[in-house]
């Protein structure tokens, strides 16, 4: 079952939906309930054994601060 993230043209709210089948149309929004919805870019993580980070920025990174992780994988904050 895919999840997928939705950005609505109407509020802008961004919100994630877990579809029960391929090819389940898009949902409406949950927070105005409009169904001008357009499906955004979404972008997964990942993890691995070793803890330290790939990244030579990642002390600098909001994501990995925040999360607590030492890894900003997947952040769009800078480049890697």
């Amino acid at each position: 079952m895919p999840i997928y993230e939705y950005s609505c043209n109407e509020c802008n709210h961004k919100f994630s939906h877990l579809h029960k089948r391929l090819g389940e149309p898009p949902p409406p929004c949950p927070k105005c309930n409009s169904d001008n919805i357009k499906k955004a870019f979404s972008t997964f993580s990942a993890s691995s054994k070793n803890s330290a980070s790939s990244c030579q920025q990642a002390t600098q990174c909001p994501i990995a601060q925040t999360s607590g992780h030492p890894s900003c994988a997947g952040c769009c904050h800078h480049k890697h």
